[in-house]
């Protein structure tokens, strides 16, 4: 009475095939991962929405507030490059200025007049003056030689660099001016001075 019934009855497991043939599915992980990343921004939309929303702010507010966000970010943010460039301006000022000064101290000792040393640092060539950010004394003695050699005329004359002692006011004898006093002036008692 056991009679093969060809349809199977849905309560009845299925008797599954002998063999090999499984297989497994296969992913496509690029798809899965862009899908997954579609999924975040959606729901970091959501929030977001949600949160201004609450706040009060419509969608238009919101992309203005962002923008306002992004410009103040953006200011605040240091330019690099710019600072960069200026300290290096400062430095080689500073650096100019240093060989400018220990130029005019040269310049005086070799024997420069005062109103000429302005046209010697001119004149001079102090491109390899410095080496390594610092000032080779050597040579900078060299370029002011050079340029006292070139034009001698910068140097002060022997006479107005003598030294010594310059006469200053008068000489105690007679008038301020050091000439001797009148002698056609009479001479009183009560004029001491001898005007």
């Amino acid at each position: 009475m056991a009679e093969n019934n060809p349809t199977p009855n849905p309560n009845e497991p299925q008797p599954t095939p002998q063999g090999n043939n499984q297989q497994t599915p296969s992913f496509d992980y690029d798809k899965l991962a862009s899908l997954i990343i579609g999924k975040q921004s959606v729901t970091e939309d959501t929030v977001l929405k949600s949160y201004f929303k609450e706040q009060g702010l419509s969608a238009d507010e919101m992309k203005q507030a962002i923008g306002a966000f992004k410009e103040q970010k953006a200011k605040n943010t240091p330019d690099i490059a710019k600072m960069q460039s200026e300290v290096e301006s400062a430095n080689s000022a500073k650096l100019t200025a240093e060989v400018n000064q220990s130029a005019t101290l040269e310049a005086v000792k070799q024997g420069v007049d005062v109103a000429s040393i302005p046209y010697v640092l001119k004149m001079a060539d102090f491109s390899a003056v410095i080496t390594d950010g610092k000032i080779n004394t050597e040579k900078l003695t060299e370029a002011v030689k050079k340029v006292l050699d070139d034009i001698p005329a910068l140097k002060a004359k022997a006479s107005e660099n003598a030294g010594g002692v310059h006469k200053i006011g008068g000489d105690g004898n007679g008038t301020s001016d050091g000439t001797k006093p009148n002698s056609s002036v009479p001479t009183k008692k009560w004029n001491r001075f001898n005007i």
